[in-house]
């Protein structure tokens, strides 16, 4: 139950909020009813509750000073409030926009429209409370994070596990998140929107030096690794997507989070590398450990060109490029490993082109997260991949707005004598209605209403010419609500009227 007080100096008014209202079945118990701002004020110091209703013309401390002096203090701002007056001042309205007050409400009170409101205002309650609670439990999270960095001991592994109700050895991963040129990342309530629908724990953290991230592990404790790093490509993949300038740093795998330093350590040497420092994409600590022997430069220079290829749509180039880094990666020392550096480069690379180009970031394309067999067909899988996605991504650039800008124009001109309206067209064509009526100009040299006036009376002169239709069935058929409508656009547009342009084009003398 939420707590109510009530403040207000009529008597019959504090009798009715006590007999009137049905509190508890919504949610809410009356805790207190005062009658002025200075007796509220003092209520408060014993007891916090979590809703005030309170008049405005009181004695001794009005409304709009008792939510001043509550607005002022740290204990009292958050609780919510409603004004509830017999005058429609529009100081107080205004005092109550910019105090970011609940609700402003007119007596007489209804008894339906106050329940109505309790129902509103619980929910928000609701909501407050849940966020709180999850970020309280986010902070807890990252101080036992913190501690079993610290400890690595047996004792803050246990309360690190209890803590993010994770199994003793299920796989995890921890993944860290590095904003670059000052861009911001994510929040821990965006991470948690982007790991939500996963079959997976996971727990947002902030480490010790502020950085934000995530502890993810496999919800069954037997479960192959392989598969929850099946999923954490899929998280990745939505990261980079919608935050396209964040580095993304992926640990190397423990169970039951064992030697979570070491893990952490791994995430700090990935960002303090000069290669991938200040660089956006994801980085997988196994993929880059030995960057040096693999001669990664090369291959990621192979690969560049590769995405390049993507970019353009352009087949022959793919095939080339993926045969040359295929056979670049067959001749290093360990070509698994580097197959997988190499992939993590290209996904990234390919993530940021489809999410440019209109992708959704939270659909990852099916071509994604392909299941590579030997290194033998290696080739003919990535070649397959790129040439997937670079479909796919050329689809969506020529449905970007400039693509579906034209898609509007050739769609207005095979539908004027429908009854049409920009933020229609806007909505099917998924275009905010200001750019398309500022880009419809550009593109036409005409405003979308006077394009439309153009078509049909174009459309008109030929029914008046070749049809021995009537003036009034042809503006019905161009879609004009009325035949004086039509004719005064067809006379703005000819500087003549519709019957006397069919007399004088078909030499008949006007009358």
């Amino acid at each position: 139950m939420y707590k109510v007080l009530v403040v207000d100096d009529e008597p019959f008014m504090l009798e009715g909020w006590r007999s009137m209202v049905d509190w508890e079945t919504h949610g809410f118990l009356l805790c207190g009813a005062v009658s002025d701002g200075k007796e509220a004020m003092e209520f408060m110091e014993q007891e916090l509750p979590d809703l005030v209703f309170t008049d405005l013309q009181m004695p001794v401390m009005d409304g709009l000073e008792l939510i001043g002096q509550m607005k002022q203090s740290s204990r009292l701002e958050h609780i919510a409030t409603v004004i509830v007056s017999g005058y429609s001042r529009f100081d107080a309205a205004q005092f109550a926009i910019r105090h970011q007050i609940e609700q402003y409400l007119l007596k007489p009170l209804i008894e339906e429209e106050i329940h109505e409101l309790l129902d509103q205002l619980r929910a928000a309650l609701d909501q407050r409370e849940e966020a709180e609670y999850l970020a309280a439990e986010s902070e807890a999270a990252s101080a036992a994070f913190a501690r079993a960095i610290q400890e690595e001991s047996e004792e803050t592994r246990s309360a690190l596990l209890e803590r993010i109700q994770c199994a003793p050895d299920s796989p995890g991963r921890l993944i860290l998140l590095d904003k670059n040129n000052g861009k911001l990342t994510p929040g821990k309530e965006e991470l948690e929107i982007m790991a939500s629908g996963l079959p997976i724990g996971y727990a947002c953290i902030e480490d010790p030096a502020g950085s934000i991230g995530l502890m993810v592990w496999s919800g069954q404790p037997d479960a192959l690794a392989s598969g929850l790093d099946s999923d954490i490509r899929i998280l990745a993949g939505r990261l980079a997507g919608e935050w396209p300038a964040c580095s993304i740093y992926i640990s190397g795998t423990t169970r039951g989070w064992r030697h979570l330093r070491q893990l952490h350590k791994q995430l700090l040497e990935l960002r303090s590398r000069s290669l991938y420092k200040g660089q956006s994409g994801v980085y997988w600590h196994e993929a880059v450990s030995e960057q040096a022997s693999r001669r990664w430069e090369d291959a990621a220079v192979r690969a560049s060109v590769l995405l390049q290829a993507v970019e353009r749509n352009d087949a022959t180039a793919i095939g080339n490029s993926a045969r040359e880094l295929a056979e670049y990666i067959a001749g290093s020392a360990d070509p698994a490993d580097s197959m997988a550096a190499c992939l993590s480069y290209l996904q990234g690379g390919l993530l940021r082109a489809y999410h440019q180009a209109g992708g959704d970031p939270l659909q990852p394309p099916e071509w994604l997260l392909p299941q590579y067999g030997p290194q033998a067909v290696a080739r003919e899988q990535l070649m397959g991949v790129c040439l997937k996605a670079a479909g796919q991504i050329d689809e969506l650039n020529n449905k970007r707005p400039e693509g579906r800008l034209q898609e509007a124009v050739a769609y207005v001109t095979a539908h004027y004598r429908e009854k049409l309206q920009l933020k229609d067209l806007a909505e099917l064509f998924r275009l905010n209605p200001v750019y398309l009526g500022q880009q419809f100009k550009r593109v036409t040299g005409y405003c979308f209403n006077d394009y439309m006036h153009l078509l049909r009376i174009k459309e008109a002169k030929k029914l008046l010419l070749r049809t021995d239709l009537k003036v009034s069935a042809i503006a019905n058929d161009l879609g004009y609500h009325s035949t004086e409508y039509f004719g005064s656009v067809f006379k703005s547009l000819t500087k003549i009227s519709p019957s006397a342009y069919k007399s004088t084009q078909k030499g008949d003398p006007p009358g």
